[in-house]
């Protein structure tokens, strides 16, 4: 596990693709994240993303995030240091679920 600063920084793009969902990811990325995406930072399919239930999840264990959602009904997410280890918990669950 990275030491929990700054630098550690994971941003994704959930957005849709079709009828399914994509995910994109960049930055730091959790191994046990990384083996679900292909060489390109990528999964396809992935189930669509509860974004009241990171809101919650986030919020209970205090990880602060950045998230904006796009006009293609998409979503940017952004977690840095602490954060960005917590978000990969909750990455972990969306990508095992298609």
């Amino acid at each position: 596990m990275p030491t929990t600063n700054r630098d550690t920084v994971i941003e994704v793009f959930i957005g849709m693709h079709s009828d399914a969902w994509r995910f994109y990811a960049h930055g730091w990325v959790p191994p046990y994240i990384r083996q679900k995406l292909d060489r390109h930072g990528e999964a396809f399919p992935v189930c669509q993303p509860d974004l009241t239930g990171l809101e919650n999840f986030m919020f209970q264990l205090d990880a602060p995030y950045k998230k904006k959602v796009t006009k293609s009904g998409g979503v940017e997410i952004e977690a840095r240091g602490r954060s960005a280890i917590v978000f990969g918990e909750w990455l972990d669950a969306l990508l095992g679920v298609v």
